[in-house]
């Protein structure tokens, strides 16, 4: 195996955890033995044996006296995203609430920071309602979500409607009608908080949502940062092909088939670093 800092065990076991998570090993069929991964992954027995208890102590395998060792379903959630329009997405969200159980950890009213104001379009320290809440899947945590909303909106969401309801679909009963939302992709180091609720250590990389939604008169009515571990949650999109001035390109399915100009991707912006306090970021609806 290459050059490594990380113990020769320890880069084994990510290799398997990887592998498990991604389905290599199906769930309650025998994993080959212990001699037959080592050759395998070119280590030795012992090593490998090590691996396996990094992967039993944190519930991916199960090790059955005679019979051998085997993987554990451990849950999954996939976010399959059919179309472009608003209303795809409420469909999804709310069979999402359906499927999967969600837990408020924290509802408060705040001054806006200059970045959530910024993102909201609102004075600095306007009145804001800021909610985290932790999303599961068979009793598995696979979303950490952080939510922040105008005042005047905030002040009509009951608590026990965040206990139990996406957010899009209170709005709905609220009257707020929401248009469109832009909305970013990458990925994140688990702080204190985020690992905690994730049952993951910190540091742990994990998915990263950013999304600002707008009502139908283009004001912001949410910024949500959502984390997620990618060994419990996937998220997918229909793409077809269409010619755009010509050229083939790549849209997602149900998106308008004439566009003035080519999409095209656009490269992260370099950022210098900045010193803040470990907390949670924003979240999922």
């Amino acid at each position: 195996m290459s050059r490594n800092p990380l113990p020769l065990y320890h880069q084994v076991y990510l290799l398997l955890r990887q592998r498990l998570t991604a389905g290599g090993f199906p769930a309650g069929a025998a994993m080959p033995g212990e001699n037959a991964l080592a050759a395998e992954y070119g280590v030795s027995r012992l090593t490998m044996r090590r691996s396996l208890e990094a992967l039993e102590a944190e519930g991916l395998i199960e090790r059955r006296q005679g019979r051998g060792t085997f993987a554990v379903d451990r849950g999954w959630v996939d976010a399959p995203q059919p179309s472009a329009d608003m209303d795809s997405l409420m469909r999804h969200l709310a069979s999402m609430g359906m499927q999967t159980q969600v837990r408020l950890l924290s509802l408060e009213a705040e001054p806006a920071s200059a970045a959530v104001a910024a993102h909201l379009e609102l004075e600095p320290g306007a009145l804001v309602h800021r909610s985290v809440r932790v999303r599961s899947h068979g009793g598995l945590p696979f979303s950490y979500l952080v939510t922040v909303v105008p005042g005047d909106i905030g002040a009509r969401i009951r608590e026990k409607d965040l206990n139990s309801r996406p957010l899009l679909a209170i709005f709905r009963e609220l009257g707020v009608r929401v248009a469109r939302a832009e909305q970013s992709f990458s990925a994140a180091l688990a702080d204190p908080q985020a690992a905690a609720a994730l049952d993951v250590p910190v540091g742990s990389a994990l998915l990263s949502l950013r999304r600002l939604v707008r009502d139908d008169a283009g004001r912001p009515v949410e910024w949500l940062h959502a984390l997620y571990r990618p060994d419990r949650y996937e998220y997918r999109m229909d793409v077809q092909a269409h010619d755009t001035q010509g050229e083939p390109d790549w849209l997602p399915s149900g998106a308008a088939t004439a566009a003035p100009a080519r999409r095209k991707a656009r490269p992260a912006q370099a950022r210098p670093a900045q010193a803040r306090p470990a907390k949670a970021s924003a979240a999922h609806s």
